[in-house]
Formats: C-alpha cells, sequence, structure tokens
C-alpha cells in the first residue's frame, strides 16, 4: 500500500473550506507551509451546493495570476476542474505530470482525447451523479435512494467500465452522496476497493461538510477539523490497498 498527499489549494472567493485565502502573493507561503507534497491540487471553482456554476472562461480568469507560479513546482500539478476548455489549456503548455481531477462524473471524449495526448497525463475519475458536465454543480439533486450494499453494487458498476493505468478512482465524497451514504463508503471503503481490481484510489474528505457534522464543529473550527480528519484517515490506513491519494488542505500533518 503506498499513501500520496495531494495538498489543496483553491483560488475561490466562495469556498467554505479556503475561500479568499488564495492569492499570487501569499501562494509561495501557503505551498512552503505544506511540506513536500506528492501533487498540489489547484481549484478555481467552488462547487458546494450553494454556490452557482461559473463559466470556463471565469475559471480561468481565476487561474491566471497563479498560472506563471505553477511552472516551477517540483511536484506534478492537479487541476480541478469539470471543464474540458479549462485543462486542454493548461495541457496544451505542460511539460510535466498533469493531473486532471474532474469531479463531473463523466467519462466522455474529452477524457480519452485528453488521456491521448501525453503518457505524463493522470485522470481522477469521481462519482457524481448530476446528468450532465453543465449540471455538475448541482450534485446534491441528483441523490440515490440506495444503502448498504446496493449502494457498494452502484459504485462498482459506475467505476467497473472505466479502468486504466492512469486513471485514479474517487468515490467523491460529499457528492451526489447522503451523510449516511458518505460514511458507509468509508467504513467500507476496503469491500469497494476488493469489489474492483484496480489499484489506484483517492479519497477527499478533508473539511468535507460530512466530517463538520458527525463531530458537530463550525466551519471557524478548522483547526479541529484537520486533526478529526487525520484520525479518519489513520483509522482506514490499515485496511486501504494499491496506491491511494489522500486530497487535503493540510498535507504537512498528515
Amino acid at each position: 500500500m503506498q499513501i500520496k498527499r495531494m495538498g489543496v489549494m483553491n483560488v475561490t472567493p466562495d469556498s467554505f473550506s479556503d475561500g479568499g485565502e488564495l492569492t499570487a502573493a501569499t501562494f509561495q507561503s501557503k505551498l512552503t507551509s505544506f511540506g513536500p507534497v506528492d501533487a498540489l491540487d489547484i481549484g478555481a471553482e467552488s462547487t458546494a451546493p450553494m454556490n452557482a456554476p461559473i463559466s470556463p472562461a471565469e475559471e480561468w480568469n481565476r487561474l491566471a495570476p497563479i498560472l506563471p507560479l505553477l511552472k516551477d513546482l517540483n511536484c506534478p500539478l492537479s487541476l480541478d476542474t469539470y471543464h474540458p476548455e479549462t485543462i486542454f489549456r493548461i495541457a496544451n503548455d505542460c511539460k510535466g505530470t498533469l493531473i486532471w481531477n474532474d469531479v463531473s462524473g463523466k467519462f466522455d471524449d474529452s477524457v480519452i482525447d485528453f488521456l491521448k495526448l501525453n503518457e505524463k497525463f493522470h485522470y481522477v475519475f469521481c462519482h457524481n451523479r448530476a446528468p450532465s458536465r453543465k449540471l455538475t454543480a448541482t450534485h446534491m439533486q441528483y441523490l440515490s435512494e440506495s444503502q448498504g450494499d446496493a449502494f457498494m453494487d452502484e459504485l462498482t458498476a459506475f467505476f467497473l467500465p472505466h479502468i486504466h493505468p492512469r486513471v485514479i478512482f474517487d468515490p467523491c465524497l460529499g457528492f451526489s452522496k447522503t451523510y449516511e451514504q458518505n460514511w458507509y463508503i468509508l467504513d467500507h471503503f476496503a469491500d469497494l476497493q476488493r469489489r474492483i481490481p484496480h489499484n489506484r484510489w483517492l479519497l477527499g474528505l478533508s473539511r468535507k461538510s460530512f466530517l463538520r457534522k458527525k463531530y458537530n464543529l463550525s466551519l471557524d473550527a478548522k483547526d479541529v477539523l484537520d486533526t478529526q480528519h487525520v484520525q479518519e484517515i489513520k483509522r482506514l490506513i490499515p485496511s486501504l490497498k494499491g496506491e491511494v491519494w489522500i486530497r487535503t488542505h493540510r498535507p504537512e500533518i498528515l
């Protein structure tokens, strides 16, 4: 089993986890605080249900001040976007390893074209029940009524057709899922890994609302929330298999 740390930075004014914190001026100090990471994940749109979606043009305008700083990264870049227009603009200039962290849940032609561009490009395939890329941010309107093993059957059927050596599977905690379904995935993640013959996974529960709810924490209690996140990951580690990326806002404490 191999744990990899993916540090998260959001160039967003409305992300509940770190909205408004990252600018070109604060980027280097934030990156230094992370310590060594296996990838840096940059996002420019908050897909929390309370926020309206933005256009690819607006997403690019938010990314533009940060992009020159990313060229000197000493780790792979992960871009958190569901807009193909954005990832291909990045890909055309990228010489190193690039990860498309796509929360849309749509393994479409754009994904296939992206993987064909470069053998150094990787793709995070996320579970999201929204019916189209355009409706990605409305994911909480598309919940499954399945529970327990039946819910695991759904996840298995969703991922199985898309096994690829440069694809990372992400159950996408917090997306299209009830509180109970999120915790069921975490408590039975070993079963999900057993069902699917694939050894590359991502878990992203850092600062998620279902984690706050379990420990009755406010949005301002980030330090306590981050500590609880570490404890949840430590609880999971003995049962994990293969390569597992941990997407976290505080990689330095993981």
